[in-house]
Order: structure tokens, then sequence, then C-alpha cells
């Protein structure tokens, strides 16, 4: 798995063979598919493995016992982290998760999902606290978030002179003014 995820993350999906694989463990080809079916079931168990990771962070977050603007913002700086501290895996998800196909590609979709949905009620109670009403649409601000936060992976370097904490503590700062600024709207 750490192999596939190397090489996929390196090569991109579509230029990685199962022989690339299989040269990178050090074993014949034939002895990669004693455990996997196809390429497309390296690349699956890769991201179910995020997925296992990130729901056990989202379960771990809606246990703490803090009101709903700091569970917000934990959220964010540990799925930051998250992110940060596995970079391969990070590009890989959002650059070539389209590759699956079928039953995989719909399951992931739900995950996918299901992470969405989570931001968008932890924004929702946030914003209830506060007696915040945003004039932007929740699925907006959570895409925003989402995506503005997981771009870090393009960029992030373990090695660089940024730390992984300083980088997850000042996008959570970003995000989190976005959101409870979005309430404003400009006047024209």
């Amino acid at each position: 798995m750490r192999a596939a995820l190397a090489l996929f993350s390196r090569k991109g999906y579509s230029a990685a063979s199962v022989q690339d694989v299989a040269d990178a463990i050090g074993v014949l080809k034939g002895s990669v598919y004693h455990y996997i079916g196809s390429k497309e079931d390296l690349l699956f168990r890769i991201f179910d493995d995020a997925h296992v990771e990130n729901e056990a962070l989202m379960i771990e977050i809606s246990a703490l016992d803090v009101g709903p603007v700091d569970k917000l913002r934990t959220y964010l700086e540990r799925s930051l982290l998250v992110t940060l501290n596995n970079i391969e895996r990070t590009t890989l998800y959002f650059r070539d998760w389209r590759y699956l196909t079928g039953e995989r590609q719909e399951t992931i979709s739900k995950h996918r999902r299901q992470y969405d949905v989570f931001l968008r009620e932890l924004i929702s109670e946030a914003y209830k606290a506060e007696g915040v009403e945003s004039h932007v649409q929740l699925k907006h601000i959570s895409s925003f978030v989402i995506g503005g936060t997981n771009w870090v992976a393009d960029w992030f370097r373990s090695d660089g002179p940024d730390s992984a904490e300083s980088i997850a503590k000042d996008y959570t700062d970003m995000a989190m003014s976005a959101i409870f600024r979005s309430q404003d709207r400009p006047e024209h």
C-alpha cells in the first residue's frame, strides 16, 4: 500500500502500473495480484484508509464537550493536520479519485459528501450559537472552505520553512474568518 501510494502520488494513478508497484517492493507482478484484484483495488484501499481516519476524526469532534464555534475550529485545525501529515495521500485523493469506477466511485463520492455535510452541520451549529445569519448558502461556504484548506496539499513541503502546525493554525484562522464574514453582504 505504501509503495502504491508513493508511486501513484508521484507518477499519477494513470501513469503508474502494477508492475511499477511490484518493482518498488521487489516482488513479481503476480505476487501483487495475490493481494489485490486490480490496480483500482489499490487506489480504493488507499482512499478507504483515508476515510477511516477522517471518520474517526469526525466521531472525535462530535464527542467534544465544547461549544459549537470551538468544535468547528478544532475540526478545521485537526483536519488540516491530517491533510498536512498525509500529503501524498491527499494529493492523490484530490487529483485521482475520479479514476475509480462503479461501486468504488459511488462509495468515495458518498464519503466526500459525508465530509461536506459534517462541515455544514458544524458551521450551522456555530452560526446558531453566535446568532449569525448568513446570506451565503452553507454548501457554498463548505465548498469554499474545503477547497481552500485542501489546496495546501499542492504547495506544502514537510521540509519547508513552515511547520504543519503553524500552517494548520493560520489556515484555520482564515477559514473561520471567511465563515463568519459571510453574513456581511456588501452594498452595491
